[in-house]
């Protein structure tokens, strides 16, 4: 577990890529859990975070997960496809624990509205990291997958801004 933990580490900092994961579905669906785990853990310690917002992230996450699987489908890479998820929920897990942490933390020293920075800048980078794990996926410069990354993240604002007022009607 803890040389699961280090090599997501590793991706984090672009010291490795996805490839160094086993493909292995028990290990996706066991990081899928500890996704949803973070995702429940900070619905329950963050006041602007609930379970609506975790709903929101899950199917975020499915659409982002469908337009990767195309990606790569159009490369010819999809036997590397469940490394790459894989690798994005590993990685999302340990954006997800920083970010509830790190707001946690610091909205009992702060106003709510002071720390939105922080999570942006945490956001920014899991973008980043998205496109370095497709990149390698896909063996193609770095340039590419951060496009890669960017369109998903346009295309999740997109169903968000869709979805969002289905969710909350006082809009």
């Amino acid at each position: 577990m803890l040389t699961l933990f280090k090599t997501l580490l590793e991706i984090i900092f672009l010291q490795k890529g996805p490839e160094h994961l086993p493909r292995s579905s028990v290990l996706f669906v066991m990081l899928l859990g500890c996704w949803l785990l973070v995702g429940a853990t900070g619905a329950i310690l963050v006041d602007t975070y609930d379970g609506e917002g975790l709903l929101m992230d899950l199917v975020l996450t499915v659409v982002g997960f469908g337009i990767y699987a195309a990606s790569l489908r159009v490369f010819e890479k999809s036997e590397r496809l469940l490394q790459a998820l894989t690798a994005i929920l590993g990685c999302g897990a340990i954006f997800g624990t920083a970010m509830f942490a790190g707001r946690y933390i610091l909205t009992t020293i702060f106003a709510v509205d002071e720390t939105a920075m922080y999570s942006e800048i945490i956001l920014l980078w899991s973008i980043l990291i998205e496109g370095h794990i497709i990149a390698r996926t896909i063996e193609r410069p770095w340039i590419i997958g951060i496009l890669f990354a960017l369109a998903v993240f346009i295309a999740q604002l997109q169903v968000f801004a869709a979805i969002k007022p289905l969710l909350d009607p006082a809009i």
